[in-house]
């Protein structure tokens, strides 16, 4: 464990040891500045001394990995998760809400089409991909923040989408010149028309095909996440489609699947991370002389881990790209007590009732003087809140939302270490300690 330090203008530089942390604090000349990361601030001028710090980030569209090295020691390692699909559902059920409010009676309000600023804004990024834009710049500015940082390397790639939906096809077009581009579905006007000539215009349950009007399905349906993705349609006749769909949700979902006759391509990740090295290139590449950039691969990564006998984990990813292939002091890979987890929320919670006719009233603010998310010890644990009762009984987690207690007498013997913030933070070492406390309770 390393205390992290600050010169007396808020500047970083080389981390120390908790005993001499601990005697800066004891005579006076030094300050906390943040638990979590342990820092402190120096109150005295110091010789500004620094060392080489080479910092690594493994990009993801789910988690990050980083880590900092320095003369072959790991100064910091984290894993942060990303909020992308939570902004997507809450982006649908915004739009659900909107649509649903025209055909209620209720003042009316036309449908807009590209008349707002973002939809016709240049270099415009969907809000669930922006966000892990400004999630992995964040994580970036953090690190800055904490350790002298002076080289960066940032892993990245780049996908052929075309490959991924049509492997044969690319296949055999490679080398062939202007023949890569062509897709599925050339020469076809539409998702509609490439879907029912691939059936051959015949119904896929009854196998009919003459005198039938036929339908296009969705497989997984739209409802539960479906795309238009041709993998994702089949053809079937009026009647085996309304059939279908007359049978109650889990039962035609079961026999939905029993369609699918591929496994459908998810290209979403890839498309995100690929506008993801295009943003990160754009803003590394625009730093200062101070900081040297470098990109590296996934293929490097892996090879350097695999020679090194190393496990398969973000931090330990970010670990491996910084070190560049050197060898690295990694003590305990399964539980190492030096990794910080960190986990995206959204700033607050705006949901004011539920309920059918919206008769039940959702506190938003504090409740017994705490929030949501806010971290508090307790008898029974620490951990953030998870769920709030007008009774007084909280339900708290960790960070990851596994429950801790879902009846934690929040009145009584409990203190707040720590306001809620747009990320939480936890050392791993007490995800450890839970887990055994909580198959405890399990086995009671």
């Amino acid at each position: 464990m390393l205390v992290f330090v600050l010169n007396k203008l808020k500047k970083p530089l080389m981390p120390c040891s908790p005993a001499k942390a601990r005697r800066l604090l004891k005579k006076g000349l030094a300050k906390v500045i943040s638990k979590k990361p342990f820092t402190i601030k120096l109150l005295f001028g110091s010789s500004r001394y620094k060392q080489e710090v080479i910092a690594g980030m493994d990009t993801g569209s789910k988690t990050i990995g980083i880590a900092a090295i320095a003369n072959g020691k790991v100064l910091y390692q984290a894993e942060t998760k990303l909020r992308g699909e939570e902004i997507k559902k809450k982006m649908d059920q915004r739009r659900m809400y909107r649509r649903s409010r025209r055909s209620r009676k209720l003042r009316y309000r036309k449908p807009r089409f590209l008349n707002r600023r973002a939809s016709i804004a240049t270099d415009r990024l969907a809000p669930s991909v922006k966000h892990k834009v400004f999630a992995h710049l964040r994580e970036k500015k953090f690190i800055e923040s904490i350790l002298p940082v002076s080289v960066w390397i940032v892993e990245t790639a780049s996908f052929d989408i075309h490959k991924i939906t049509n492997p044969k096809g690319v296949s055999k077009a490679l080398g062939k010149g202007w023949t890569y581009q062509k897709g599925r579905m050339l020469d076809f006007y539409n998702v509609k028309q490439y879907v029912l000539n691939r059936d051959k215009y015949q119904c896929q349950v009854c196998k009919k095909k003459n005198g039938l009007k036929l339908h296009v399905h969705h497989i997984q349906f739209r409802s539960n996440g479906g795309t238009n993705s041709p993998d994702n349609l089949t053809s079937l006749c009026e009647t085996c489609h309304d059939k279908l769909h007359k049978l109650k949700k889990e039962e035609a979902e079961k026999s939905s699947k029993k369609l699918q006759k591929s496994a459908q391509k998810q290209t979403k990740h890839a498309t995100e991370i690929s506008i993801l090295r295009s943003q990160l290139c754009k803003h590394f590449r625009n730093l200062g002389s101070s900081q040297v950039f470098e990109e590296t691969f996934g293929y490097i990564t892996k090879f350097n881990r695999e020679s090194a006998n190393l496990l398969k984990s973000h931090h330990i990813d970010a670990i491996c790209i910084a070190s560049r292939g050197e060898r690295i002091e990694v003590q305990n890979q399964n539980n190492p007590s030096d990794l910080f987890l960190r986990r995206c929320v959204s700033k607050g919670d705006y949901q004011q009732t539920r309920g059918i006719r919206s008769e039940l009233k959702i506190p938003t603010g504090k409740l017994f003087g705490l929030k949501k998310f806010d971290l508090v010890k307790t008898s029974k644990g620490v951990g953030f809140v998870k769920g709030k009762r007008s009774s007084g009984f909280f339900a708290i987690s960790d960070i990851n939302g596994t429950i801790i207690s879902d009846s934690v007498n929040i009145k009584k013997n409990i203190s707040r270490t720590q306001a809620r913030k747009s990320i939480l933070i936890w050392r791993s070492q007490f995800v450890s300690d839970l887990k055994d406390k909580v198959s405890l309770r399990e086995k009671r």
